[in-house]
């Protein structure tokens, strides 16, 4: 004995419909996500620690690179060490933090230069690390 369903068909959009209705939703997700990650576009391969930094949410960022030609680039605009002093001065009425960003092969010299310049005109500062595998998590 065959059974029959007396159930009227379904449309396809009634299927359809959820299916746009997540592509929609994971296209904006995508989309706005992306603006959120700030990346300089500067390489600097910074050296490992197990240690966190807090509290420096809005702070300026110092890029040192490696090589003959270290660059140095504050939020994002390269310039040279003689200007940084000038360019930290226009700055000071806002949030007086630096995050410093200088990659591992970076000469010590030259970090502590722009730390120096720094800390002169009452800038806090943090050196920027790469975490540790297996480090502390907190």
């Amino acid at each position: 004995m065959k059974l029959e369903s007396h159930l009227p068909r379904q449309s396809p959009w009634l299927y359809i419909a959820p299916l746009l209705n997540v592509i929609l939703l994971l296209v904006v997700c995508f989309l706005f996500s992306s603006g959120f990650v700030a990346q300089s576009g500067i390489t600097v391969e910074k050296p490992r620690s197990s240690s966190r930094l807090s509290g420096f949410d809005r702070a300026h960022t110092l890029t040192l690179t490696a090589g003959e030609e270290a660059w140095l680039y504050l939020d994002g605009e390269r310039l040279e060490v003689g200007e940084l002093r000038a360019r930290l001065l226009e700055h000071l009425n806002g949030d007086r933090r630096v995050i410093i960003h200088a990659d591992h092969k970076a000469a010590q010299g030259r970090v502590v230069e722009v730390v120096n310049i720094a800390q002169e005109l009452g800038y806090e500062v943090a050196l920027s690390t790469t975490p540790q595998a297996g480090g502390p998590q907190s």
